[in-house]
């Protein structure tokens, strides 16, 4: 059985080289944006003040690096597991177990509250405001899975034209808001270190996203060229996107609330139905793109007996329909009790944030110790200081269930060795 479905994985490799350039751009720049274009600037601006845009500067800078380094390590072992394989080749096998059992687990309780996020921005169309929201999530989820089961080539299409259609609005916005209603003045807000200090540590959310890009390596056509290519391009296009919306709320003069100020200029009475529809565009963006990511590596884990077999099954398309569907059920359960009141989706963003910290920390360990370059591991020091701190801002509940987590690693792990050397033996 094994034999026939890596048969199919194979031949799939083989010919479902679906991801080009344009389509790679597209499946990086809307879920790395993600939610955080349109929550971050406002509250930078209301942190801040003037100071904002340096704060912009320093994190998009920390960025470039983050996403060098997680390109870097998908490249130097690439497969459906992502960086994870890069961890297990320089760290040793438990750290690519640990780090792909936190990505998963940060995957059961986040893209909940980013389809609840994008429901509650659809509430905003008139014929949607009496809908529950956890019943728009649920619709939202159904259809991300169709999406994803569709395979890839129609994931890496329907994220670049949500995308193109978000950067063009967003830009125009914010270029028209600068040259025709900016009051552009030297900053006047006094300087507070803590304050700017926090800032950064928000913002840091800004650049979180790229260490599951190399889940999709298998289906890139020529990836040493093409990620390298996409990689620099997508930099452009995001840097260039934050700086500007930025820029744009810092010139409003402290007037801007929401992002939807700087869209009001150009737009009017439409910028409010318009920013629905880009912020639940983005977090849809975001969710395709991380149950894509993670039910690959899931696939690939369950194939090599790692997790429960049923997981790696393949459709036709060469998606791994049982690994999509059993994530769509989760977060159709974690709906349910967010529906409830048991838990809100505060207390599924914390839980979430804390093992795509932990992923993320070990991953940028593992680029410490492949590159070479001494700038570069200083940037990656900040990194990991930076992931740390914010780390030890989660609630105990999430960092008891990280403990928990990373114990049942070890003990599975364990578990795993003895069963391997028993068939060797």
């Amino acid at each position: 059985m094994y034999n026939v479905l890596k048969g199919v994985s194979d031949m799939t490799k083989a010919n479902n080289k679906n991801i080009g350039f344009f389509t790679l751009c597209g499946l990086i720049i809307g879920p790395i944006l993600g939610s955080g274009i349109v929550l971050l600037p406002p509250i930078a601006n209301n942190l801040v003040g003037d100071f904002a845009v340096f704060a912009w500067m320093i994190i998009m800078a920390l960025g470039i690096v983050f996403a060098y380094v997680f390109i870097f390590l998908s490249l130097k072992s690439p497969g459906n597991e992502g960086v994870a394989i890069a961890v297990g080749s320089t760290l040793g096998p438990f750290w690519r177990e640990l780090t792909a059992n936190f990505l998963t687990t940060a995957v059961c309780f986040g893209p909940a509250a980013v389809v609840i996020t994008a429901a509650n921005f659809l509430k905003n169309f008139s014929f949607l405001s009496g809908v529950n929201s956890e019943i728009i999530a649920f619709c939202i989820v159904v259809g991300c899975a169709a999406v994803l089961i569709s395979g890839v080539k129609t994931l890496s299409r329907f994220t670049l034209i949500l995308t193109g259609f978000t950067a063009v609005l967003l830009f125009c916005g914010s270029i028209y808001t600068l040259i025709f209603s900016s009051h552009i003045h030297l900053p006047q807000t006094s300087f507070s270190f803590s304050s700017f200090g926090y800032t950064l540590l928000l913002l840091f959310w800004s650049i979180v996203g790229w260490e599951v890009v190399g889940n999709y390596i298998e289906d890139i056509n020529n990836p040493q060229k093409t990620l390298m290519k996409a990689m620099t391009i997508s930099l452009v296009v995001i840097v260039v996107l934050y700086m500007t919306v930025a820029l744009a709320m810092q010139s409003l003069d402290g007037e801007a609330d929401s992002i939807t100020a700087i869209m009001t200029p150009l737009f009017g009475s439409l910028a409010l139905p318009i920013m629905g529809i880009i912020a639940s565009g983005l977090c849809i963006s975001t969710y395709l793109m991380i149950i894509g990511a993670v039910s690959r590596m899931s696939a690939t884990r369950a194939a090599d007996k790692r997790l429960p077999f049923f997981l790696s099954r393949l459709n036709k398309n060469g998606s791994p329909i049982n690994a999509v569907i059993a994530l769509a059920v989760i977060h159709s359960f974690s709906l349910a009790i967010m529906a409830t009141g048991i838990m809100n989706i505060g207390s599924f963003v914390t839980c979430a944030n804390v093992f795509f910290l932990s992923n993320a920390i070990i991953g940028l360990l593992a680029g410490f110790r492949l590159l070479d370059n001494i700038k570069l591991r200083a940037a990656i020091v900040m990194l990991i200081t930076a992931f740390t701190l914010l780390l030890l801002k989660a609630s105990i509940w999430s960092l008891a269930l990280l403990l928990v987590v990373t114990l049942v690693s070890i003990y599975n792990f364990k578990k795993l060795n003895k069963y391997n050397q028993s068939i060797e033996f």
